[in-house]
Parts: structure tokens; sequence; C-alpha cells
């Protein structure tokens, strides 16, 4: 077997293992087990479009870690992760994989331990995590929910090299978005643009649709391109993304074609200016709950808050689809005790939207640094006009 290339050196994988069962024993955790593609990927470097079929890694407090997959993905688990080939286990298309996960535990000697299971996983269903904790004779496993997330929510040199590359395709997207808008454009057609520059500079497959989206629609969360022509006197809502070894950046404008409603125009100035305020506060030491209220406060004094019902912002780094930030480690919200330190890495978004009017937003991502912040997606704060 020729020798595996990995997205990260093997040093950086152990560093990041070693901090996972630390946090395991604080918890009182032998085994934990996660179906988290995004942690696969963080712990083993195995980067698979099947991630969506049932796969789970083992992670035992002092053996080696053991992943079960579908039989068909063994070889390249084999071939391009950290793990060892041996602690590779497949099972195929007429057998149970919730079966097989108790065959795995009960081979390496790990069913009579103190198991945990990451509860909050999108992959595993709950008929396949009764069949297992049936089998172990377990009513319930312990919730290892959080533990690799912990240990994500700073990124290392390497890491931030690559969302820096993605960012680079994402600048690309919105250029060529913003570019191809104009009175009579069809958003599929501005998308198709996006998408063509996007993966040109290099982007992987995003992990969520890039939105294109005006008129009322703009006005509707997660609404993107659905065949609609540009009118003329239009707010244009964008937001794009790229991804590197599936680190994952965003960047978002608003493009005013024609003469939109005056409250339209108002409503983009108002993304920018809390955009700005918050990144001003943006920094090592601020809490998440100082960054919101920046912006949240420029919104409701100008009488806005009713188009804000959300956060302000949500880490970023590995993402599959459906989601490309990691909200679910780290988000900038009201309230929010979380202090910002450097290698943390967020996706600004203050974005505005209402209901039969429409959309306006302006956005970017940003590293914690030792002394401020660096930008990872620069851009123009202009309010684009067509």
């Amino acid at each position: 077997m020729t020798e595996i290339k990995l997205p990260f050196e093997r040093a950086e994988y152990a560093r990041r293992l070693d901090a996972v069962r630390r946090l395991m024993a604080a918890r009182g955790i032998d085994v934990l087990m996660t179906s988290v593609p995004e942690n696969i990927v963080y712990l083993t470097g195995y980067d698979s479009m099947g991630y969506f079929t049932y796969q789970v890694l083992v992670i035992p407090a002092d053996q080696d870690m053991v992943f079960l997959t579908r039989k068909l993905n063994v070889d390249k688990v084999q071939r391009t992760s950290a793990l060892r080939p041996d602690r590779v286990e497949g099972w195929d298309d007429l057998s149970s994989p919730a079966e097989a996960t108790y065959a795995v535990l009960k081979k390496h000697g790990l069913g009579a331990k103190r198991l945990a299971n990451q509860q909050d996983a999108w992959f595993l269903s709950v008929a396949q995590y009764k069949v297992i904790t049936e089998r172990l004779g377990k009513g319930d496993l312990i919730d290892g929910s959080g533990i690799i997330e912990q240990v994500r929510r700073k990124k290392v040199p390497a890491e931030l090299a690559y969302l820096r590359r993605s960012a680079k395709a994402t600048i690309a997207s919105l250029q060529a978005a913003i570019d191809a808008t104009r009175a009579g454009a069809w958003d599929h057609d501005i998308a198709a643009e996006a998408h063509k520059a996007l993966v040109a500079a290099g982007s992987e497959y995003l992990g969520h649709a890039l939105q294109v989206c005006s008129g009322e629609e703009g006005g509707l969360a997660f609404e993107t391109w659905g065949r609609r022509q540009i009118k003329a006197d239009d707010c244009v809502y964008m937001e794009m993304g790229g991804t590197f070894m599936r680190y994952n950046t965003m960047l978002s404008r608003t493009v005013l074609v024609g003469k939109p409603d005056p409250k339209l125009k108002t409503m983009a100035e108002v993304s920018r200016d809390a955009l700005a305020a918050a990144r001003a506060v943006f920094k090592p030491g601020a809490t998440s709950g100082q960054v919101d209220f920046a912006a949240r406060e420029v919104i409701r004094k100008a009488g806005l808050a009713d188009a804000f019902l959300h956060r302000t912002g949500y880490s970023i780094g590995i993402g599959y689809p459906p989601d490309w930030g990691e909200g679910r480690l780290m988000s900038l919200r009201e309230g929010d005790p979380l202090v910002l330190e450097p290698g943390m890495v967020f996706h600004l978004i203050p974005d505005l939207k209402l209901g039969g009017l429409g959309g306006a937003v302006f956005s970017e991502c940003l590293i914690v640094t030792e002394t401020g912040h660096e930008v990872l997606t620069p851009f123009s704060y202009e309010i684009v006009q067509r």
C-alpha cells in the first residue's frame, strides 16, 4: 500500500485524540461512539460522500480506535485515513449495521465498558440505537454529546490555512454572482455563475446550498434560486460559501437593482452597520453576548428588531451537508457568556428579513487572533447598485 497522505500530520491527529480522551475520562467514559461525519473526519482524516449511510467511530480510552462502515467503503478508509487498517470493520448491504455495531463492540471487548454515544448525531436512527442498547443489555448509554466538539472549537494553524483557501473560493463566487446580477437576469443563471467561479477557484461541494433570492422570497428563511427573473426594482439577497478540505467559509452581500422599496435599502444599510459594530468588539476576551449585543443594538435603534429573529453568528470549520456551519459548537447570541479565544472562527451574519417585503444581508468570517481579529473574507462594504 502506498503511503497515506493525510490532511494533517499524524501528530495532530494524536493531539486531538488525546484531548478527547481526557474529556472522556473527566466524564467517567471508557468508550465513546460517534456517527457525526465532521467528528469522524476530524479524528481520522476519512472524508467520503457516503457519510449518510451508517458509520460509527468507536473511541476506547485504552486501545486504538475502531471504525465500522459500509463494506463498500472499507478499502477507502484503509487507504485514506489515520486509522489502523486492521481496525476498520465493514457491514454488508444484507446485514443490520446495528447488529454489526454490537458484534464489533463484543469482538474488541468493549461491550461491558462504560459506554457513551453521541446522542445528538443526525445520522443515527432511533431504531438503530434501540437495537444496539438491547443487544448490549443496557437501558441507555451515557450521552457523549459535545466532547469532540469541545476539542474542535479552537483551530490550529493548519486548519486556518484551509479556511483561508476556502475563503478565496467564497470571494470569487460572490463576485461572480454580483457581476451576473441585473434587471432581467434569472436567479438560476446568477447561481450558475457563482458555482462556476466557486469550482474554478478550487472549492469542493458545499456543505449548504448557496442563496440567491430576490423580491418577497428574500424575506423568507433559507430561500434560494428558483427560476425567478430579477425585476427592475429588486433587492437581491445573496449568501455564498466555499469549501476546502471540508473547511467552510461564507460571505453575504446585498445588490439593489434599480430603485427598490426604500425600506429595503435601509435594511441593507442597517445590516452593514450591525456587522461593522459586531466586528468592532470581536476580539479575545469579549463574550459571545457582547458581540451579539453590538449588532442587535444597531438593529434595535433602527426600529428593525422584528426583522432580526436569530443569533448574530456561529462557529465555522468542518461541514458536510446539510450544514456548512458549526453552530452546534458555538454561536454568537444574546446573553451568551462564552469568551472568545484565539483560534476560534465565526461567520457573523446580522441579516434582516421581513415577510411580504424582502431581505438584505451583509456578512463575513472572522478569526479571533491574539490581539484582535483577522477577516477571512475581506470584501467591500459597499451596497452594490445595478
